[in-house]
């Protein structure tokens, strides 16, 4: 038997903004800011990659930093959602990213060559599974354990199969992981395809140049409540889009028909929507893709924002950080504005320009992958 839907119950996040909630809802109500300059060693020569790291998380010690970040936000996520030492050891784990740990064996790799002269990349770790083992030794969870490498829409999915798994009585509890640090698989690939800018991203702006890459790592704690003020997931799609191996047709029709699948989970129309989160990722053929789309429903649209401006694209993660970050500014009493990006209906998309109050309701979350990987979740709050 299907059982209603589990609500969020406490959450844990860091990125370019801060660590902590309250840091990310005083950081959203800045105007984003370019991306800072890293330069990365490749061969005999070095690179400057803009990127937007983590604001409390130096570039240091990468053996364990991400060990480091990742028990900070999950500590947070439970502190907050306040789980029995039983509930947290019954408690399943699934975790969505890009890159896993690759940053780790980066590290790893580096330190063999200075200290050996030469080195085997990824000999130590090559497994998907290496974190979430990681995770349930640190924190004893003995629950079901799943890894996500769905490209952005990873953590979107792991957020998506927590909740179905506790609906069908699977799990009580889920913790679900968004993670994506920096490393030079990923920096390199980006840079080689000359998709970065080193200015602010600019989604459905006619002057948007490219996308910023940037560090995030999120966590959340997902179970059965009744209390309605709660945010919670309502419905949700994935649809793979073989138009493309980088992008969904241009045409938008399979970002429309992922759209109209989650509405159809959630039980509703596309009018019931009070705003949509934006994947926005400022490049040509996403943003013209997700533009597309969202307007084969109509020329009215409600208010629309973006997250990447603020943190930068954080790939895997950015399925739960702008989640949570969208939840803690509605908290807050206002949806995010850009002001200055896609205000003269580019692409026929108005990004909102300034705070404007949201009621509870029902609101759209959009995801569109590399690799033509699309999730549309769609989230509510209040007794509706």
């Amino acid at each position: 038997m299907t059982r209603p839907h589990p609500v969020f119950l406490g959450a844990g996040i860091s990125t370019h903004l801060g660590t902590g909630i309250t840091a990310h809802v005083d950081g959203l109500r800045a105007a984003p800011t370019p991306p800072q300059p890293v330069v990365r060693p490749i061969g005999d020569r070095e690179e400057t990659i803009p990127y937007k790291l983590l604001a409390d998380f130096p570039l240091t010690d990468t053996h364990t930093r991400l060990y480091r970040v990742l028990e900070a936000v999950i500590t947070q996520a439970l502190d907050a959602a306040q789980l029995t030492r039983e509930q947290q050891r019954r408690m399943g784990v699934l975790i969505g990213s890009s890159s896993f740990d690759i940053s780790v064996s980066e590290a790893t790799y580096h330190a063999e060559c200075k200290q050996h002269g030469s080195g085997m990349p990824l000999r130590h770790s090559s497994s998907f599974g290496n974190l979430a083992a990681w995770v349930r030794e640190r924190f004893s969870c003995q629950g079901a354990d799943f890894s996500f490498n769905t490209a952005c829409t990873a953590s979107a999915n792991a957020l998506w199969y927590a909740d179905r798994l506790i609906r069908a009585g699977v799990l009580d509890h889920a913790l679900v992981i968004g993670v994506e640090l920096i490393n030079d698989i990923t920096a390199f690939g980006f840079h080689g395809l000359e998709l970065l800018t080193r200015s602010v991203m600019k989604p459905f702006d006619a002057s948007r140049d490219g996308l910023v890459l940037g560090e995030s790592a999120s966590a959340m704690i997902l179970g059965r409540s009744e209390d309605m003020t709660r945010f919670r997931l309502c419905g949700g799609a994935n649809l793979c889009d073989t138009h493309s191996m980088s992008a969904a047709n241009a045409d938008g029709s399979t970002v429309h028909a992922v759209i109209e699948q989650a509405l159809q989970e959630a039980a509703i129309g596309f009018a019931d929507i009070r705003a949509i989160k934006t994947h926005g990722t400022a490049s040509l053929l996403n943003d013209e893709a997700e533009s597309a789309g969202l307007l084969r429903f109509g020329s009215t649209l409600p208010p629309i924002c973006a997250i990447k401006p603020f943190i930068g694209h954080t790939l895997g993660a950015c399925g739960l950080t702008e989640l949570l970050l969208f939840c803690a500014a509605a908290e807050a009493g206002f949806c995010v504005a850009t002001p200055g990006i896609a205000a003269n209906g580019d692409l026929g998309i108005v990004l909102n320009q300034q705070e404007t109050p949201l009621a509870d309701g029902h609101y759209l979350m959009n995801y569109f992958g590399f690799g033509g990987n699309n999730t549309a979740l769609v989230i509510a709050r209040g007794d509706v």
